[in-house]
């Protein structure tokens, strides 16, 4: 009677099931199609930042042993002034890094380059770049020739530096939409965009991509 009820057991698995019912509406669902809804089909070519170096690694695990050193320090002298405000500097050298962080630089069929910085994306037409040049030898998180500028070498000897004469956003405000009036406060502007990052596949062969592409568009007048 046992191995009767096990043969039936086993045997139904393979029964036609009526499928599974599937919310149109439901959130977790619509969620999960947005995010992976990320092209359009005009990316022609897409270059990822180069994976952190040993170089970078090394001075950003220094950076944050002294931090801890100080707190380790701070702490039982009773100088909590001190521990929140290191804490706090943490913090945002943290915000700081997301910010500056470039996670995709796209080259568009609309004639142009997409920049994924943070959680923000800036199209940039091809009229509106002034110069490309590769950077070496540099220090990974600032560039101090290029100041202000957004991005950071993940690679502190190969990495490039895109001109623009866009107008740069400010760390508190979204991009402005097309047509709306450059930010000012009286006579002073924000100053121009300039995007440092280190592209996987060298800095060289980035720049040859480029080039090759706005040499294309303007034989086709765009």
């Amino acid at each position: 009677m046992n191995d009767n009820f096990e043969t039936q057991t086993t045997d139904g698995v393979g029964l036609n099931l009526p499928p599974p019912v599937v919310d149109p509406d439901d959130p977790l669902l619509i969620a999960q199609t947005l995010t992976y809804v990320t092209d359009d089909g005009s990316v022609l070519l897409s270059f990822t930042s180069a994976p952190f170096s040993f170089a970078f690694k090394l001075r950003f695990f220094l950076f944050e042993a002294i931090f801890v050193a100080s707190l380790l320090y701070a702490v039982p002298i009773g100088a909590h002034g001190t521990v929140v405000s290191i804490s706090i500097g943490n913090l945002f050298a943290v915000a700081w890094f997301w910010y500056n962080s470039v996670r995709c630089v796209d080259i568009t069929s609309d004639g142009g380059l997409r920049f994924w910085i943070g959680n923000i994306e800036l199209d940039v037409p091809y009229d509106k770049i002034v110069g490309i040049h590769r950077l070496d030898g540099s220090c990974g998180i600032l560039s101090p020739a290029l100041i202000p500028h957004r991005g950071l070498m993940t690679n502190p000897i190969d990495g490039v530096a895109i001109l623009t004469s866009v107008p740069s956003t400010p760390f508190w405000a979204w991009p402005r939409s097309a047509g709306r009036p450059e930010r000012s406060i009286g006579p002073l502007r924000c100053p121009r965009l300039k995007i440092v990052f280190s592209p996987a596949g060298g800095g060289l062969n980035f720049i040859r991509e480029v080039e090759n592409e706005m040499h294309h568009n303007n034989e086709n007048g765009g």
